[in-house]
C-alpha cells in the first residue's frame, strides 16, 4: 500500500508542479493506437481523427466511450483503457470473446473455464484480480447496455457473434462513478458494427471434437433507414471435463450448443435525431460431464433508443431495454468411485424478467471557470429485476422428496455527473460523482415435503435498502513528447444478485447455499501509472491498490457425510458452503503492457499482471485472515506475435501463462500453473473469400479448472484445431478479396 501511495503522490506532485510552472507545450502522444494497446490520451488529442506516424499503423481513434459514457468522441486520459480492434478479433484463434479477451492483463473468468464448457452460472468476469466468482465484479456492455445476466450477474459470452464486433474497450479500475452496479472492478464495452453501409460477411468453421460454428451479418440502407441482421450457431466441441486420473465410468464428454440471432434498425428522423431499435434471441444447451447433468437457457432481449444532437446545448442519448429469460439445470451426487450418480437437485424453472433505461447528456463547453476546456456528462439510469428459483431436491428411494422455491425483486437507480477538464496545456483533471439507491423487496423462501404434502418452510424475506456514493478523481499530465503520467482515486460497489440471495447450487459433491441477508460490496481504490510512446514502441504500466469492504465469498461451513446446516444433506467427500460477506480484502497489484511495431505488418506485444489479493478481515471466521483470494493467480501474462500487412496473409501466435491459484477460501486446494498456446493463419484467395486455420491450446496443455474436497480435478478445454472460410462483400470490401478495410 505504501508503494502505491508513494507512486500516486509522486504523480500528483509532478502534475501540480509542472502545471504551475506552465512550461512550453510538448507534442501530444499520437492518437493512433495499435490493436490492444493503451488508449489513454491527453485531452488535447481527443478528437476521433487518427493521427498517423511513420512507425505506427493507425487503427483506432481514442474514443473511449467506456471511460466517459459520452456519445462525443473523447477519451479520459486518467483511465487505464485498452482497445481491441477489429483486425485483432479477425486474426484470433478464439471463437468467443471471453477467450479473446484473456489476452488483456487482469481479465479473469471464474474457474479458468471458457464459455464453451463452463456452466452458465460460473461465467462471471473480474479485472485486476479483484476476486473472480460466478457473479461478475466487472460490468460488461454491448453498445452501452448491460450484458450481465440480470438474475445472476454472469455473462453469456457466446451470445455475441465475433463477426458482428467492431471493437472492444476495456476499462480497468472502478467505473462505478459513471456506470454504477457491477462496474466495481472495471467496464468492458463491446461495440458492434454500425448499420451504415451495404455489406456483410459470412463464416463457416469446423474442427476437432465436433466443434463448429457458422456466423455472419448483413446490412442495407433504405434511404434514411438502415437495417442490420446477424447471428451465429456455435458448438464448443465435446471433451471430458474431469482430468484423466480423476475420471470414472460416470464421466462423459461435456460441451455446449447454442444459437443467437439479432436485428438492428436505425432511422435518421432528421439531421439531429436518430432512432434505434434492436432485438436479440439466444438459446443455449449444455452437457455438464455426467449423463444426468445438463442445463438450458432461453433469453430474449429488446432495446430502443433515441439520439438527439442539439448542437449548441449538447447531445442526449436515451435508452429503454428489457430482458426475459428462463433457465433450468440439473445436479447429481456421484459416488466416490465415480462409477454411478444419483439426482441431487433439479432446478426445473428459474425465470427472470428485467427492465431498465437511461438518459445521458454530454456537451463540450469550452473555456469555463478559468479552465481551457470542459467536457461535461450527466445522466440518470435505473434497473428493475424480478427472479425466482424453483427446484426439486432430496432424492430418496428413487424420487425427489422436496420442492423448494425462492425469489425476490430488486430495484436500483442512480444519477451521475462527470467533468473532464483541460486545466492547462498539459494538465487534465477528471472529476465524477454518482449516487445510487438499491432495494431488495418481496422476497420469499418456501420448502414443501412432496411425500407428505406438508409445508416445511414458508417465510417472507426481509426487505433491504442501501444508498451508495461513488466518486472518482483522476489526473493526467503530459510530461514530454510521448510520455504521460496519470493517477486516480475512486470508490465503487456491487449489489448482491438475486441468484446469491435465493438460489443454492452444487459443484460435484460440494454444496453452496444462498443467503438473503447479503449486503453490497464496496471498493476503495487508488492507482498511478504512465503511458509512453517512442517511435514504434508503446508501453503503459499501472500500480494499484484496492480495498473491498464486505466481499461476498463462498465460505466453507462444514464437511459432508450427513446433514450440514444450512445446506441440508451433503455427500461424503463434499463440503457445505454459504455465500457470506467477509470483513474486507486488500489487493495490491501492478499491470503492464508493451508492444513494438517492427514494420512490414509484424507487431510483438507483452502483457503482465501481478496481483496479490488477501483476506484482511473475516469476523465470522478469523482463520481466513491472511489467506489468498480464491481463483486469483499472483502472476499471469501473455506474449503475442501478430502479422497483418493488409496483403493476402495474416497470422497470430499467442502464449498465455497463468500461475498457481487456490480454488477455495481455506487455501487447501491448489490449481497448477499452465502455459497455453493459440495460433491462427489466414490466406485471402480473391473475390472476397478467405480461408483460415486456428488452434486453441495447440500443445494440449492440461489446464486445471477446479478441485473438489475429495480430490476430483476438473479441466478446461484441450487442444482444438479447426479450419474454415470467410466471405465478405459490400461497399467497404475489396473486389479483389482483400476483405473489409477500415
Amino acid at each position: 500500500m505504501l508503494l502505491v501511495m508513494f507512486t500516486l503522490l509522486a504523480s500528483v506532485a509532478v502534475v501540480v508542479t509542472r502545471g504551475i510552472a506552465g512550461a512550453a507545450e510538448p507534442a501530444a502522444i499520437p492518437a493512433a493506437t495499435p490493436d490492444a494497446t493503451p488508449a489513454a490520451t491527453p485531452i488535447g488529442t481527443r478528437d476521433a481523427t487518427p493521427v498517423a506516424t511513420p512507425a505506427v499503423t493507425p487503427t483506432l481513434a481514442p474514443i473511449s466511450i467506456t471511460a466517459t459514457r459520452s456519445s462525443i468522441p473523447i477519451a479520459d486520459p486518467s483511465a487505464a483503457v485498452t482497445e481491441v480492434g477489429e483486425s485483432e478479433i479477425r486474426r484470433s484463434a478464439s471463437r468467443t470473446l471471453d477467450d479473446l479477451l484473456r489476452r488483456i492483463p487482469g481479465f479473469s473468468l471464474f474457474r479458468r473455464l471458457g464459455s464453451g464448457a463452463a456452466h452458465p452460472t460460473t461465467q462471471g468476469v473480474s479485472l485486476r484480480g479483484i476476486g473472480p466468482s460466478g457473479t461478475s465484479r466487472a460490468l460488461v456492455l454491448v453498445d452501452g447496455v448491460p450484458l450481465n445476466d440480470p438474475f445472476g450477474g454472469w455473462v453469456h459470452w457466446d451470445s455475441i457473434p465475433n463477426e458482428m464486433v467492431e471493437r472492444v474497450e476495456v476499462l480497468r479500475g472502478s467505473g462505478a462513478s459513471l456506470w454504477g452496479n457491477y462496474a466495481m472492478g472495471g467496464v468492458i464495452n463491446v461495440i458492434t458494427r454500425p448499420a451504415d453501409h451495404d455489406g456483410g460477411s459470412f463464416l463457416a468453421e469446423g474442427g476437432e471434437r465436433g466443434s463448429g460454428r457458422t456466423e455472419g451479418w448483413m446490412s442495407h440502407r433504405f434511404g434514411a433507414t438502415s437495417v442490420l441482421a446477424g447471428g451465429r450457431w456455435l458448438r464448443s466441441g465435446d471433451y471430458p471435463l474431469v482430468r484423466k486420473d480423476s475420471r470414472g465410468p460416470i464421466d462423459v464428454a461435456g460441451g455446449s450448443d447454442n444459437g443467437v440471432g439479432e436485428l438492428h434498425v436505425e432511422h435518421q428522423v432528421s439531421p439531429d435525431v436518430r432512432l434505434r431499435v434492436m432485438a436479440r434471441g439466444y438459446h443455449d444447451l449444455r452437457d455438464n460431464g455426467t449423463p444426468y447433468t445438463h442445463n438450458e437457457t432461453k433469453n430474449g432481449f429488446f432495446r430502443t433508443g433515441l439520439d438527439i444532437d442539439t448542437h449548441s446545448t449538447g447531445k442526449v442519448s436515451a435508452d429503454v431495454f428489457s430482458t426475459v429469460q428462463s433457465f433450468s439445470s440439473t445436479f447429481s451426487a456421484v459416488d466416490q468411485t465415480r462409477s454411478s450418480e444419483l439426482p441431487a437437485s433439479n432446478q426445473f424453472d428459474v425465470p427472470s424478467t428485467s427492465a431498465g433505461g437511461s438518459v445521458v447528456w454530454s456537451n463540450r463547453l469550452g473555456p469555463w471557470l478559468g479552465m481551457r476546456d470542459h467536457h461535461l456528462v450527466a445522466g440518470i439510469d435505473s434497473l428493475w429485476v424480478d427472479g425466482k428459483s424453483k427446484e426439486l431436491a432430496r432424492f430418496m428411494d428413487g424420487a425427489f422428496t422436496r420442492r423448494r422455491a425462492g425469489g425476490t425483486s430488486q430495484g436500483m437507480g442512480g444519477v451521475f455527473v462527470e467533468d473532464l477538464i483541460e486545466v492547462t496545456e498539459k494538465l487534465d483533471v477528471t472529476a465524477a460523482l454518482r449516487f445510487d439507491y438499491w432495494q431488495s423487496y418481496d422476497g420469499f423462501r418456501r420448502e414443501d415435503a412432496l411425500d407428505t404434502s406438508t409445508s416445511l418452510v414458508d417465510r417472507k424475506l426481509g426487505d433491504q435498502t442501501e444508498t451508495l456514493v461513488s466518486p472518482r478523481l483522476g489526473l493526467s499530465y503530459l510530461v514530454m513528447e510521448g510520455l504521460a503520467l496519470r493517477s486516480a482515486i475512486y470508490r465503487g460497489f456491487r449489489a448482491p444478485t438475486i441468484n446469491e440471495q435465493v438460489r443454492p447450487f452444487r459443484v460435484r459433491n460440494d454444496v453452496t447455499e444462498a443467503n438473503e441477508s447479503l449486503d453490497a460490496e464496496k471498493l476503495f481504490g487508488v492507482e498511478g501509472g504512465f503511458d509512453h510512446q517512442l517511435g514504434p514502441w508503446r508501453s503503459s504500466a499501472t500500480l494499484f491498490w484496492n480495498e473491498v469492504d464486505g466481499p461476498i465469498f463462498n465460505v466453507t461451513i462444514g464437511d459432508g457425510g450427513g446433514v450440514v446446516d444450512p445446506c441440508g444433506f451433503v455427500p461424503a467427500g463434499g463440503v457445505c458452503r454459504q455465500r457470506r460477506n467477509l470483513g474486507s480484502t486488500h489487493i495490491l497489484g501492478a499491470e503492464a503492457e508493451t508492444s513494438i511495431d517492427f514494420g512490414h505488418g509484424l507487431v510483438a506485444s507483452l502483457a503482465y499482471l501481478w496481483s496479490d489479493g488477501k483476506v484482511h478481515s473475516a469476523p465470522d471466521d478469523h482463520s481466513l485472515v491472511g489467506n489468498h483470494l480464491p481463483q486469483v493467480p499472483k502472476h499471469q501474462g501473455t506474449i503475442a506475435l501478430d502479422y497483418d500487412r493488409k496483403g493476402p496473409w495474416r497470422a497470430s501466435l499467442q502464449v498465455r501463462i497463468v500461475g498457481e491459484q487456490f480454488d477455495d477460501d481455506e487455501n487447501t486446494r491448489v490449481l497448477g500453473r499452465f502455459a497455453a498456446v493459440d495460433a491462427f493463419v489466414a490466406r485471402r484467395i480473391g473475390y472476397g473469400f478467405e480461408v483460415f486455420a486456428a488452434a486453441e491450446n495447440l500443445f494440449d496443455e492440461t489446464i486445471e479448472s477446479g478441485r473438489t474436497a475429495d480430490g476430483v480435478v476438473s479441466i478446461a478445454a484441450p487442444r482444438i484445431i479447426s479450419g474454415g472460410v470467410r466471405y465478405e462483400f459490400g461497399a467497404e470490401s475489396d473486389a479483389g478479396g482483400s476483405g473489409i478495410v477500415k
